[in-house]
């Protein structure tokens, strides 16, 4: 499903990765661990396409490495960054409705505000509570 080969990153002119290599089979989990400053974060922002990476990143067996991240986001690949980027001065629904595409009805489509109140287990009962007093969750790709 996921293919790294030889993958390599750069934050200017400092070498992040260095021939990273994995495969991850479909309806498989798969956690990347190591202490702060190692890439965890960047090897999934690198097949994101958020960093821009060296070497062949494949999707389904078509190669992605050089594809902008919403081009990537649309073949479905995801990454939930462990920074929380919401408006802390906001309720959760008010953040939630944000996210919403335009012209979107709450309540229609893939991602409606019930359907991540289903997803979400007591997230509902949170809906009117300011998005700052939420816990936080680490990152995930």
């Amino acid at each position: 499903m996921i293919e790294v080969t030889d993958m390599h990153a750069y934050y200017g002119k400092s070498h992040i990765l260095q021939g990273v290599s994995l495969n991850v089979q479909e309806g498989e989990i798969v956690a990347l661990l190591g202490r702060n400053g190692v890439g965890r974060s960047t090897t999934c922002k690198a097949i994101m396409g958020e960093v821009e990476p060296k070497g062949s990143v494949k999707f389904r067996g078509k190669e992605i490495a050089g594809k902008k991240a919403y081009e990537i986001a649309n073949m479905g690949i995801g990454y939930v960054p462990e920074n929380r980027d919401i408006f802390p001065g906001l309720t959760t629904r008010q953040n939630l409705t944000l996210g919403l595409k335009p012209g979107q009805k709450d309540g229609a489509g893939r991602w409606s505000m019930q359907a991540m109140f289903e997803m979400f287990e007591n997230l509902d009962r949170r809906a009117d509570v300011e998005a700052s007093v939420l816990s936080g969750a680490s990152s995930r790709c």
